[in-house]
Order: C-alpha cells, then structure tokens, then sequence
C-alpha cells in the first residue's frame, strides 16, 4: 500500500471517529430543531400561496393523484390532469370545475413515452401556462403475478414508476430553472424503504424515485435554486385502490396502522409542500420506526421484520401467487 493511499485511509478514520463522537449531539440538536419546527408550524400558517399557478399532476384521473388536484385547485392552481385513462381524468376536471374557479384540463398521455411527455408540455403551456408544481404521481402498484412476474410486466412498471420520472424531470424542470421557482412531488413508497417480499419490482422502482429525488434534491442546491423545492412522498398503503384495500384487508396489513384515505393523504402531502418539506412519511410514525431500524444490523432489521410480518406475507403469498 503506497503512503497516498494509507493518508487517506487514516483521515476517513478519523472523519468516522469525529462523526461517532458527534452524533449524540447531531441527534439531539435535530430532535430540538424537528420540535421547534413542529411548534412553528402549528401555530404560525404558512405565507406561502399556490394561487394562480400551474400544477401538472400525473396519474390524476383516480385515487391519490385525483385527491392530490382537487387539494391543489382548493389551493388555487390551475391544474393540468395528466392520465392514461383519459375519461377518468376529464372526470377530475369535472369535479375540479363544480368546486373551484380555478382552469383545469385533461390530457391523455402515457407518461413512460418520452415524446408524448414533450409534447404535453407544449399542450400544457398553450392552454394554462407554464408548470410550476409537478407532482409525478402515477404509477403501477400490483403485477398480474407478484411471485413469477413476466418480464414484460416487470419492465412496464420500472418504466412507469420510475423512468417516466425522468422525463417529466428533463421536460418540465428547465423552465423552473428560468422561473428560478417551482415544486417537484414525486409519490413513492413506504416500501422503499420496507422492502415488501414477493413485490420486489415495485419496492426496487420506488426505491430508484427517492435515490432519483435525493440527487435532484442536492443538484438543485449545488446550482444555488433555493426557491425550486424537491419533496418525495412514501405513504403506507392508502383507501384509493379498491383491490390494494381488499388486499390489504385481507392480508391484515391494516393490523400495523389504520388505512389512510386519499384526502388525508393529499392535504398532508400539500401541506409538505407549503413547508417545504423535503420528505413526507405517511403515517408520520413511520419515519421515527425507520431511523430506528437502520441503526440495527441488518441481519436483525431482515429477522425482525419476518417475526413482525411473517403471516402477512405468508397470506400475501397465497394471494398473489
């Protein structure tokens, strides 16, 4: 070993040690911050205002994506109902337009196709304006076959899950730039980071959103774009899907936490973003379980989670098999 390389070695020694030593501190300092913050939060509203500008919502023709509008036009965006199924989406702008006096319009798009995502920006900006808030949101949840998936199905979710985010990022993220403002919401998974077994394409998509949004995240900081706000979602399983409800019922995964309904989940999601929150956990409760497992071995975070979950995912097993 040359000396060049046992320097470096001894300072990441030493930079560990310092961190070792300080992380009491860290967390102390951070549990005082969370408080103070949690204080402020309640009991001074938030100047930030919505009004008048332009959110693009993917997957809005149903569940959270159609809570998440509706939640945005309350705020006073206009809205831009981005959806495969172009019915259900003009259905969203209905309910928008019976409410608010906000502009709404759907769009019919498959959002893993790259050139359909660029012409709907050019759609979008003709009828409403330029986007602002962009909160990728749609997604595929079950695979035909969760044990012995077809290879067909597991690339269609990766690209609707997950690649479909980069292009709404490389489409719609320049203008913010100009704009030097703007909201990018991606929706991810609580299975991100409770890996679910038997869906391990869904937990390894939504796993890419957040490492996605966490280099956005300190992308937008190196280049000094304080004022463009990155916030990623991760909720639990949510009353927005009939057969994700039925399942979850029926495996009893709602014996951990009640099932969040999807105007719960999209004025919280909303309120993040009026914080400018940089994550949001649904429920709350599971971001203090989380940092609490990672700091185990990860063999013991594997084993409790089997004596935690074991019947479900036997259930779960039998389900989708």
């Amino acid at each position: 070993m040359s000396l060049h390389s046992a320097l470096i070695k001894l300072q990441a020694a030493v930079a560990l040690s310092v961190l070792l030593c300080a992380t009491p501190l860290l967390l102390l300092a951070a549990l005082v911050a969370k408080i103070c913050e949690s204080f402020y939060t309640f009991f001074v509203p938030s100047r930030k205002s919505f009004i008048g500008e332009v959110a693009l919502v993917t997957g809005g023709a149903h569940g959270l994506g159609r809570a998440i509008s509706l939640e945005l036009a309350k705020m006073g965006c206009h809205m831009a109902i981005v959806d495969i199924d172009l019915q259900g989406a003009e259905e969203t702008v209905k309910q928008i337009s019976e409410t608010f006096t906000v502009q709404a319009k759907a769009y019919k798009v498959n959002v893993a196709n790259y050139t359909e995502v660029n012409e709907l920006k050019s759609n979008v900006v003709n009828d409403l304006g330029p986007v602002t808030i962009l909160v990728n949101n749609a997604g595929i949840l079950l695979l035909n076959n969760s044990v012995e998936p077809e290879p067909n199905d597991v690339q269609r979710m990766i690209d609707v899950n997950l690649t479909s985010h980069f292009w709404t990022k490389s489409v719609f993220l320049p203008t913010m730039k100009q704009l030097r403002k703007g909201h990018i919401v991606s929706i991810s998974s609580l299975s991100s980071i409770f890996s679910l077994p038997y869906n391990s394409p869904y937990s390894a998509s939504k796993s890419g959103v957040c490492g996605h949004m966490k280099a956005l995240r300190l992308e937008l900081a190196f280049e000094r774009q304080h004022n463009i706000h990155v916030c990623t979602v991760m909720p639990s399983f949510l009353q927005t899907n009939d057969e994700i409800t039925k399942i979850a019922k029926n495996v009893r995964f709602n014996d951990f936490y009640p099932l969040i309904s999807g105007p719960a989940a999209a004025r919280r999601i909303v309120q993040g973003m009026l914080r400018g929150e940089r994550e949001v956990l649904l429920p709350g409760i599971a971001s203090i379980m989380y940092r609490a497992l990672v700091l185990l071995p990860v063999s013991w975070q594997d084993n409790l989670f089997l004596l935690i979950a074991n019947k479900q995912i036997h259930q779960f097993y039998k389900l989708r098999n």
